[in-house]
């Protein structure tokens, strides 16, 4: 039996990670935050497009409870070429389950050690 190669970088796909801070009124659950940005591209893009941007939620770190909000900071994973498509997904997210919800794009990177050593995501 054979070992599986692993592809080499040149054949990989590329990826892009982007940082964003999401303010909710109420505590979110990291499970359910995921179902609902998929269902959140999807209803703006569409399941064929979807499969092509790769989203990937890659950290949510609850940061702190101030003022009656509940503030995150997350980075999501993207293939190259889809960083606007993320960004509008997120300019679009203002409500979920009736309590409102803010999501501020931070940066987007090509690698999540640079957007953890300015913005400490992880």
């Amino acid at each position: 039996m054979s070992k599986l190669k692993i592809l080499p970088p040149t054949l990989r796909e590329k990826k892009r990670y982007v940082a964003f801070e999401l303010f909710s009124e109420n505590k979110i659950n990291k499970d359910d935050f995921i179902v609902f940005m998929w269902n959140n591209l999807i209803n703006l893009y569409g399941e064929i497009t979807c499969g092509n941007i790769n989203l990937w939620l890659i950290s949510f770190k609850y940061i702190e409870h101030k003022n009656n909000r509940f503030k995150y900071k997350c980075i999501v994973k993207c293939q190259r070429g889809y960083e606007k498509n993320i960004h509008t997904m997120l300019a679009s997210i203002i409500r979920y389950k009736n309590m409102r919800l803010v999501a501020h794009t931070l940066a987007t990177s090509g690698t999540i050690h640079s957007l953890d050593k300015k913005y400490d995501l992880l």
